[in-house]
């Protein structure tokens, strides 16, 4: 594979665009989160930042949106009383996994967010109010570990969600890494990044790219119109695996009628999509005689994997456990090595990289490349532009 390039990015590819790095993410949960969140009537979470006041009117008329604001304010309040400060939030969301197994620790956490939210709005429990008032506290007696856990994949998606530079501007920053993966035939790029930045660039600069997902045979429909599935079949010279997901990643739970209710079978595809309608209302057919088979997907949360456990994830899932066989076999092909903002914090890809000596160039400003082999490192992307 000598006019083969394999690619890894982390999350420095995308800072340099100005996408929120582990420390602003951090920033954005270390503070007092009460009344901080928002809740669409699609079941979807926000953050209050940056929306306009349309916006925070429509994510205020769901109750939940005050109880699990309270819940995740005492939630960061424990997490730090526990490590000391706020490290990033993918330890924050192993922090909750972990607990959650605690029924007692859930249920004095859930009673704390309730007296604060009691204790600053002591209306709530006034005789007069109290029927009125109830269903904000509805949560409080109906704690749902699933229903914090997508709240958290939302709020992150929210922050990666925006990209703070113009077009003009992403087409000046990563003209370098354009230049240099061009000079390829062919090119498998790793990311572990859950932003769409790198597929925007490759847009801005017309140059195509498969994701593994595709509609030929799709079981997923949307108004009669195939939606992109995984199938693992990549199409073209440049192939993107977001191996810890994406924004646009989601999850179609397979389920069966049984009476009046639905059954989990257990299986489940990937689809793909950034389209609202294409997300809420998409159906599962039989692709070859177009039948439909379910009408109705209960999961819109964006797929992506946090917390520091990640194997137990990839080991479990059909999709992150092929992205990753995927990266074992091209990296055992492959000679040439492009990295950009990965600071050889993954175990379970530093067993790769370190398995033999590549043709490297290591773009990070402060972390050198820790391996054999022979190649050099770079501080910025200019340093890869045409003539530099």
């Amino acid at each position: 594979m000598g006019n083969h390039l394999t690619v890894i990015l982390g999350a420095g590819f995308s800072a340099n665009a100005g996408m929120p790095t582990a420390s602003s993410i951090a920033e954005r949960f270390n503070r007092d989160l009460r009344e901080k969140l928002l809740s669409a009537s699609s079941s979807e979470w926000f953050w209050i930042d940056g929306k306009d006041e349309t916006f925070m009117h429509n994510g205020r008329l769901n109750y939940d949106y005050i109880a699990y604001s309270y819940v995740f304010d005492e939630l960061v309040k424990s997490y730090v009383a526990d490590r000391g400060k706020f490290i990033y939030y993918e330890d924050f969301y192993q922090f909750i996994i972990d607990n959650f197994t605690n029924s007692d620790w859930v249920e004095e956490l859930f009673e704390k967010a309730k007296k604060a939210l009691l204790t600053g709005k002591p209306f709530f429990l006034e005789e007069k109010n109290k029927e009125y008032y109830k269903s904000y506290l509805f949560a409080f007696d109906h704690k749902q570990f699933q229903k914090v856990s997508d709240i958290l994949n939302y709020l992150i998606g929210d922050i990666l969600s925006v990209i703070p530079k113009n077009d003009a501007e992403l087409i000046e920053i990563y003209q370098g890494f354009i230049d240099y993966i061009s000079q390829f035939e062919s090119v498998d790029i790793f990311t572990l990044n859950h932003d769409l930045l790198l597929e925007r660039v490759l847009e801005l600069n017309g140059l195509k790219y498969s994701k593994g997902f595709n509609v030929e045979d799709s079981p997923i429909s949307h108004n009669d119109l195939s939606v992109p599935y995984f199938n693992n079949t990549f199409n073209e010279k440049i192939k993107i695996h977001k191996l810890h997901g994406s924004l646009d990643f989601f999850q179609f739970r397979h389920y069966e009628q049984n009476g009046m209710w639905l059954q989990p079978t257990g299986e489940y595809d990937y689809y793909m999509t950034t389209n609202y309608s294409t997300k809420h209302n998409s159906i599962r057919i039989n692709p070859d005689t177009k039948e439909i088979l379910q009408d109705y997907n209960p999961d819109i949360v964006p797929k992506f994997i946090t917390g520091t456990r990640k194997l137990d994830t990839i080991d479990n899932d059909i999709l992150f456990k092929q992205l990753f066989k995927n990266f074992g076999e091209v990296i055992n092909k492959s000679e040439n090595l492009f990295i950009s903002g990965y600071s050889f914090s993954d175990e379970h890809l530093n067993e790769k990289l370190k398995s033999k000596e590549f043709n490297y160039i290591n773009q990070n400003p402060s972390k050198e490349y820790p391996f054999d082999g022979n190649g050099k490192n770079i501080k910025n992307l200019n340093e890869l532009k045409n003539g530099s």
